[in-house]
């Protein structure tokens, strides 16, 4: 595989080439040079910044940004339109993801190195296109696939046989297709020599987990997270789903389209998630457990039973939104004697 991990330049935009790579409305000149993207009070005359209610659009005035993505509709007091630019925009958020893409050099996805670092390990029988990047000290196990556009920074590993897809991004420290947590107690013969050393000649036996790991197009892992394979067939992710930093996915679970898992959320083994699924920051979810299609668990909660689809649940263990809020209600007016 042709070896290609240098840098890319940062491309040049002005704010008009801007505002029509955005597809924003644009209120002032269109020849001022953007080289880059900050904070409102931190921005400078080449900068660009992003204004998304009426408190940062009174900031405008004092700012030194040369120009803004305003949210339509915003009254900006100040804007000198000789001087100055605003681009107007329907959804800001959707439009700060735009220009990150266009502007930011090196941690951009647009700009990262197609081919594979040289320090990385890969083994023959991996597939990998030549359109995704592998970073560095990555380790590629056999068989494995890796789709076009796909980008692995520093430091991950895929075990044998598993599968991604299309322009995933797979952050540094992601473990894909290690060993699920599995072991029963196994007897020990009383003849055998260490059957003393055993606690009522008994120990741990650890169950073989041979299936693999299986990602989407679009998936988004973030570092330092584990997804152990399947123990018979596939730990599944479909097309879009983005996890977080620090997530453990257990062997065998299955998590739908569009799902978001938030940081140190845990999913024991053979859940099942449906589509546009939200998972907040530490919730755990218990074994063999299915939540429906876009469902939401607050954050810290403790999932004990199936969740329908469509409801929010909290709480340890969690239950019905209007219920944990009930529960917490009443308990607000016992401690206060009531």
């Amino acid at each position: 595989m042709v070896v290609l991990f240098a840098p890319l330049p940062p491309p040049t935009y002005t704010s008009g080439s801007l505002s029509q790579a955005i597809a924003a409305r644009l209120v002032g000149r269109a020849d001022l040079p953007i080289a880059g993207i900050a904070p409102i009070e931190r921005a400078g005359p080449s900068d660009i910044t992003f204004i998304r209610d009426e408190r940062f659009a009174r900031r405008w005035q004092s700012s030194s940004a040369g120009a803004a993505v305003v949210l339509e509709g915003l009254d900006v007091p100040g804007h000198d339109q000789s001087k100055r630019a605003l681009l107007f925009v329907k959804e800001a958020d959707l439009a700060l993801a735009e220009c990150l893409e266009l502007l930011a050099s090196g941690s951009s996805i647009s700009s990262a190195p197609t081919g594979v670092h040289p320090t990385a390990s890969v083994h023959p029988s991996a597939k990998i296109d030549p359109a995704a990047s592998i970073g560095p000290l990555c380790s590629i196990g056999p068989e494995c696939s890796i789709g076009p556009g796909t980008v692995l920074y520093a430091g991950v590993v895929m075990m044998d046989r598993c599968i991604i897809g299309a322009r995933c991004i797979i952050q540094p420290g992601v473990t894909i297709g290690g060993d699920g947590f599995s072991f029963r107690p196994s007897p020990i013969k009383p003849d055998h020599p260490e059957f003393a050393k055993w606690p009522g000649g008994m120990k741990l036996m650890k169950l073989p987990h041979v299936g693999n790991v299986v990602l989407g197009d679009e998936v988004e892992i973030g570092a330092g997270t584990c997804i152990d394979r399947g123990r018979l067939g596939s730990t599944s992710i479909g097309d879009g789903t983005k996890v977080d930093n620090l997530v453990q996915i257990a062997h065998n679970c299955r998590i739908g389209k569009c799902c978001v898992l938030c940081g140190q959320a845990g999913l024991a083994g053979s859940v099942t998630l449906g589509d546009w699924v939200q998972i907040g920051g530490g919730a755990g979810i218990a074994d063999n457990l299915t939540i429906g299609s876009g469902a939401k668990i607050a954050a810290r909660s403790a999932v004990m039973n199936d969740v329908p689809a469509g409801e929010t649940w909290a709480g340890v263990p969690a239950m019905a939104g209007k219920a944990y809020l009930r529960g917490l209600a009443t308990l607000r007016r016992l401690a206060r004697g009531g």
